[in-house]
């Protein structure tokens, strides 16, 4: 018959090693959605654990040195389970779900500071996002450390 037509059936090799990269770009990039949403869920809710249950409302007017150093150390370590959880999602070396939790963080901090819902000075609002960044990336660089699957 004419020679420019294939069967259904046949594929050329170019054709398949194109479709197995384009898959792995776009697991690629579903890993790393679903690492950023687990990250900030994350986030948010030991945070919001840690600020309103355990703390009772962390406030730098209303609460007692103790309670703002455990708020403090509480936040750390809500970031550092975050940073560690998102880094288990996604492959070695794919920090993009640490940057963009980074980003919220900061994102949050501008709204919280343009809408003045500060629960004390900006000072302390801004020690509070440093310390969940630092609890972040401390995570991540937790799990790039201390594997607990092994990496091929």
């Amino acid at each position: 018959m004419f020679s420019g037509f294939r069967s259904v059936g046949c594929v050329s090799e170019s054709r398949k090693r194109w479709a197995v990269i384009l898959m792995a770009r776009r697991t690629k990039i579903l890993i790393t959605f679903i690492a950023s949403l687990v990250g900030i869920f994350s986030l948010w809710l030991y945070t919001t654990l840690v600020q309103e249950v355990l703390i009772d409302g962390l406030s730098y007017c209303a609460s007692s040195r103790s309670e703002l150093l455990l708020g403090t150390l509480g936040i750390f370590v809500a970031g550092l389970v975050g940073g560690f959880m998102a880094s288990l999602i996604v492959v070695r070396s794919n920090f993009l779900p640490h940057i963009l939790m980074s980003t919220f963080v900061v994102g949050k901090l501008f709204f919280v500071v343009l809408w003045d819902a500060m629960s004390g000075p900006l000072w302390h609002e801004t020690g509070l996002g440093i310390a969940l960044m630092m609890g972040l990336w401390s995570g991540c660089l937790a799990a790039h450390k201390f594997p607990l699957a092994p990496v091929g």
